[in-house]
């Protein structure tokens, strides 16, 4: 916490005018009745620990476990336990196309009694866990919990024909770990592969922080140490099934200041990934600006470089984004400063009371333009996902800024009239730590 003391303090002394403030309601409250979604999504939920735990390391338990709901036309229909971990960009659940739902743990929970950390980045447990869930008419039922499938696991992504999932792992040498999945969706075989990520001496974070499958299962777009994105060809054996990676052309690089989260369009053509322009100094993190998202080509050929098809701002500190079902829209969630806790002068700190979600146009050459961006009050939103329609979007909060909704994590929802984005005025609580989504088919 004192290091977000002396970093204000800085910014004031310099004569910053980040005080003016954000003086909107902290808690608005709450009207539960269902959203306008059509469809089915899941929620997954962080429960050990708070939004400002990152910057006071206070994990204030509340006895809940880590969850995913199931939503179905807007309104909540049964949860099941699933460990998980905020500790990641939110990318951490996917489903095959038979409808199971598999979660993986970045970070395990804390040990009974354990209530704060010095650095939850790097006291908490290792996670190595896989949860696979399966939605039903009463709700979400367990099908199995597998141990050991990677290290620290970043993300997940499962394959369109359903034959394998890709997943993440922050073990040197076993980044990528590949899990070939029988007809049922449960795993046959487990294989770790070696990527040789393109690293640099200044690189502070040697990682593969999320690994993103293209749309035919032929390449994989991966984020390497949050600064640059490579991507490689898959080596797929008789059965269809990745059994290696090579690299394919040259990384990315001097994309954006911090990159987190990436999808690929519906046409495989062209790979977008949102970039937090998060400073690598704690000051920064105060008076840091805009972040954007941002659309690449992969490269031509074995010797060719990703080229930058198109910038958008957006609001501060994206994560989570998605694509419409027609891929006519994007829609990202913004934190703007929301991590920030409530020690003076940071309590009334400009950006940190409400987030905010922007809405995109995706024309086919892959060009992003933002035509619309709404203010919500809300800590650590990090995922957005559109319904069916593509006309409603739901947002995943981690939890409100005081009081009793600071115990319990939300979903709100969003509607598209005339290219701009109106709250709906509905929230839906689910357990604390709502930070993931995704729709089922």
């Amino acid at each position: 916490m004192a290091r977000w003391v002396l970093a204000a303090v800085f910014v004031l002394a310099a004569g910053s005018c980040a005080t003016i403030g954000d003086f909107a309601s902290d808690d608005p409250g709450l009207d539960e009745r269902p959203g306008r979604f059509e469809g089915r999504f899941i929620a997954v939920s962080d429960a050990d620990m708070t939004a400002t735990a990152y910057a006071d390391g206070v994990l204030e338990p509340v006895g809940d476990a880590d969850a995913a709901t199931l939503f179905v036309n807007g309104a909540p229909a049964g949860a099941a336990f699933a460990s998980n971990s905020v500790i990641s960009w939110p990318q951490i659940v996917d489903v095959s196309p038979s409808g199971l739902v598999y979660v993986v743990e970045s970070k395990a929970p804390a040990p009974e009694g354990v209530k704060r950390y010095d650095d939850v980045y790097t006291e908490f447990p290792e996670g190595n866990a896989m949860t696979v869930l399966r939605a039903s008419a009463s709700g979400l039922e367990t099908v199995s919990v597998t141990q050991d499938v990677g290290l620290n696991l970043q993300s997940i992504e499962i394959a369109r024909n359903g034959a394998f999932a890709v997943v993440g792992s922050e073990e040197d040498g076993a980044e990528l770990v590949v899990l070939a999945l029988d007809a049922d969706g449960r795993i046959a075989e487990r294989r770790a592969i070696d990527l040789d990520p393109s690293y640099k001496e200044d690189d502070l974070e040697k990682r593969v922080r999320a690994i993103h499958l293209s749309p035919d299962g032929a390449m994989i777009a991966v984020n390497v140490a949050n600064r640059r994105v490579q991507f490689y060809e898959l080596e797929l054996d008789a059965s269809g099934v990745p059994s290696g990676a090579r690299r394919f052309g040259a990384p990315s690089d001097d994309v954006g200041r911090r990159l987190s989260v990436g999808k690929w369009t519906q046409d495989g053509r062209h790979f977008v990934i949102t970039d937090v322009n998060w400073p690598e100094a704690t000051v920064g993190m105060l008076v840091q600006g805009p972040g954007k998202l941002v659309s690449l080509a992969p490269p031509a050929n074995q010797n060719g470089t990703p080229l930058v098809v198109s910038e958008a701002r957006v609001g501060r500190s994206p994560e989570g984004f998605s694509f419409s079902l027609d891929g006519r829209y994007a829609a990202s969630v913004n934190m703007e400063r929301t991590y920030l806790p409530a020690i003076p002068p940071l309590a009334i700190w400009q950006g940190r009371r409400r987030y905010s979600v922007s809405l995109l146009t995706v024309s086919d050459a892959g060009a992003l333009s933002e035509i619309s961006r709404v203010y919500k009050a809300g800590i650590l939103p990090e995922d957005v996902i559109f319904d069916e329609t593509g006309e409603n979007l739901a947002v995943a909060v981690f939890h409100r800024r005081k009081g009793a909704d600071r115990e319990r994590g939300f979903i709100d929802f969003f509607s598209i009239e005339n290219d701009a984005l109106k709250s709906q005025g509905v929230t839906q609580a689910v357990a604390r730590g709502a930070h993931d989504l995704v729709l089922l088919p």
